[in-house]
């Protein structure tokens, strides 16, 4: 059985853009930029290598993009760029796969994860330095964004992990995650997100998606969930988009849903900066 487009989506906190970030196959990445009130979606860099979504973010106005990657020779690196393209406007080497990537905490201000980039050029925020409690790979960066966002913790116990013996690939499961949630208003539903453990490098940090009062909407196949600018659910699922406004939950029906599983790779399209 062919194995879907693995997909995660970074939401602009201040504007109605989706960085939609596409994995397919293993090793090439596909960056989008989803404008969510008009639903146009702007196909850009094809990217060979490795990219860490959790560790990435979009700039308030959605214009802006931080990032960590690594390219087909093993060489790692930090850029920020302007979507949907990964031409660095920015730039810093990172030392391995540690640390690397950041957040933008307010409008006008990106923290690093790591001190990895000194401004080459004039640029609309100032820069400081992510200093997390969470480590310094995905959920160094990942938690933090998500208390910007609006998310809760549910409660303090971040559950137990532990390592799974005699597996081919290195795994550790969480246990007892009292997890996220979100709500943007009194009137949308809450969703929760729990950490399931780390899944070797093809899924690495991965989590679990519910909502409360429509539990049969999200299942294990989701790859990402979260909540737009504009307070519309997106999330993507076996290399699909979807967009659930307000009144869509009670129809049972998405008002905006894309397949982005035929796209290809073409080798002249391919964008690999800096490799």
């Amino acid at each position: 059985m062919e194995i879907p487009a693995r997909i995660h989506l970074l939401p602009a906190k201040g504007s109605p853009y989706v960085a939609v970030i596409r994995r397919k196959p293993s090793k090439i990445f596909h960056i989008i930029r989803w404008n969510t009130q008009n639903d146009n979606l702007e196909y850009g860099s094809w990217f060979k290598g490795q990219l860490y979504p959790k560790r990435c973010d979009i700039s308030f106005d959605g214009q802006w993009m931080v990032y960590l990657a690594m390219g087909a020779k093993g060489n790692t690196w930090n850029g920020v760029c302007q979507l949907p393209w990964l031409k660095t406007y920015l730039e810093g080497e990172n030392c391995g796969t540690w640390f690397g990537g950041g957040y933008w905490k307010t409008e006008k201000e990106l923290l690093l994860n790591g001190s990895w980039a000194e401004p080459n050029k004039s640029i609309p925020f100032q820069l400081g330095n992510l200093n997390s409690q969470f480590g310094g790979e995905d959920l160094g960066v990942l938690y933090p964004r998500l208390e910007r966002d609006g998310w809760k913790r549910s409660g303090e116990n971040y559950g137990e992990n532990r390592k799974v013996k005699n597996s081919k690939n290195y795994i550790v499961e969480c246990l007892g995650d009292d997890g996220w949630y979100c709500q943007p208003t009194k009137k949308h539903p809450t969703l929760r997100m729990y950490y399931q453990g780390y899944f070797g490098n093809q899924s690495g940090y991965t989590f679990k998606f519910t909502i409360d009062e429509y539990p049969e909407l999200l299942d294990y196949n989701v790859d990402w969930v979260t909540w737009d600018f504009l307070g519309n659910l997106v999330f993507a699922k076996h290399g699909m988009l979807y967009k659930y406004e307000l009144n869509d939950f009670k129809k049972g029906k998405p008002s905006f849903c894309k397949d982005l599983e035929p796209l290809l790779p073409y080798d002249r399209n391919i964008a690999i900066p800096n490799n």
